[in-house]
């Protein structure tokens, strides 16, 4: 038996594959599965007719009736986000076109008192005028 043997050598340690979960959460699965040559597809649990799949960090429903409600709850969701989108966008014109109607007004009433001004300047001449 020889005085120094390998038995207290320590094991090799294997090597360990990429975590690719922040490369997916930094740039996308999208460029993930196309640079590391990765399938990442969704994860799916079926539960008898029930089936969810894991996407973006939420258990989505699959199939049944919860599945079709969840679509048209999503579909439901960007309607409204549109909406409100194109209701900002007309209250924002509105707030711009009253503005400018008040801008006007100040203007037309401006002209109107300098009108006014001119014509009690030209009445004063004339009365001067008239009374020498």
């Amino acid at each position: 038996m020889p005085l120094f043997s390998n038995k207290f050598t320590p094991k090799t340690i294997p090597v360990r594959r990429q975590d690719t979960s922040v490369i997916r959460n930094e740039f996308g699965s999208d460029y993930a599965s196309k640079e590391l040559s990765i399938d990442l597809c969704p994860l799916k649990l079926k539960l008898g007719d029930f089936e969810v799949s894991f996407e973006e960090g939420q258990w989505i429903p699959a199939s049944g009736r919860a599945g079709i409600t969840h679509k048209e709850n999503h579909r439901l969701k960007k309607e409204l986000e549109q909406l409100e989108e194109e209701n900002n966008m007309l209250r924002l014109k509105f707030e711009i076109l009253l503005d400018m109607m008040t801008d006007k007004t100040v203007e037309a009433e401006q002209q109107a008192e300098m009108q006014r001004a001119q014509s009690l300047g030209s009445l004063k001449q004339k009365s001067k005028k008239q009374k020498w």
